[in-house]
């Protein structure tokens, strides 16, 4: 019986550890200045605060973990330093990725539903390529908004044609 529960136990505590999988890969936009806060639990108390250092062109890059309501669950850090925080983050306008290969302008194809098959098709025509801001996310794909002719438009594109990476294009 003791090796029953201990091999119980051991297998409860592999898969607190892990158990959990990335959804996506993000950044926070360089150019943010505000401070993000990194908290226990949704709602919950902070824990700590990071900010980009923009001035050293060191900003924070993250891995998405969990989405529960207007948190994202994450593994975040500033891309020069060796410091890792996991915890909760409110979803904002700052949280996202770049287009893959982008052009300065550039046709992007945006999906209704996470299934270019079965969706209605949001083509935004010579969109100034930029930052996309990401609302939920999943291994396969990603639901981005991004402001066009002075609208906000959200749709789905797959996780594959987004870099999440401040300084290149993953080309």
């Amino acid at each position: 019986m003791k090796y029953i529960l201990t091999s119980f136990l051991l297998f409860i505590i592999c898969q607190i550890g892990f158990g959990q999988t990335e959804l996506c890969d993000a950044v926070i936009y360089w150019k943010y200045e505000g401070i993000i806060k990194i908290y226990d639990e949704p709602n919950g108390l902070e824990l700590t605060s990071l900010q980009n250092d923009i001035e050293n062109e060191n900003s924070a890059a993250l891995k998405i973990k969990e989405i529960e309501d207007n948190y994202f669950y994450v593994e975040i850090s500033l891309a020069m330093d060796s410091m890792t925080y996991n915890g909760w983050i409110e979803r904002s306008e700052y949280i996202g990725a770049f287009m893959k290969h982008e052009k300065e302008y550039m046709d992007l194809a945006l999906y209704s539903k996470p299934n270019d098959k079965l969706s209605e098709l949001i083509k935004l025509k010579n969109w100034k390529a930029g930052f996309v801001t990401i609302e939920e996310c999943n291994e396969e794909w990603t639901k981005v908004s991004v402001d066009f002719d002075g609208k906000r438009i959200t749709g789905w594109i797959k996780s594959e044609k987004l870099c999440a990476n401040n300084y290149s294009s993953c080309s």
